[in-house]
């Protein structure tokens, strides 16, 4: 890995897709992920055999949903990345 960043105006840096509000479903999808996680683990625990199979199938249908928003994110923004025309930065030197 490079401690450099990239001359691509999208994030350049890290830290920077997560200011990307288009990541948010995707988050919060994981975090629903979390919370069914623990509850189901807690509903297991407890003796309500019937609500761990909901639970668990509502969990898994989070963790996947959230990694397919992420994954189509990073496609868009993969594809932005390719269409862009490097921006000249510096003025010509006349010959």
């Amino acid at each position: 890995m490079s401690d450099m960043t990239s001359d691509q105006p999208y994030h350049a840096k890290p830290g920077d897709s997560l200011a990307d509000i288009y990541n948010i479903p995707g988050i919060v999808l994981f975090m629903a992920g979390v919370v069914g996680l623990a509850s189901t683990l807690t509903t297991a625990g407890s003796g309500f055999t019937r609500w761990v199979a909901l639970g668990a199938i509502a969990t898994a249908l989070c963790f996947i949903g959230s990694v397919a928003v992420f994954w189509l994110e990073h496609e868009r923004l993969r594809r932005l990345a390719q269409r862009r025309v490097p921006v000249q930065t510096e003025a010509p030197t006349p010959e």
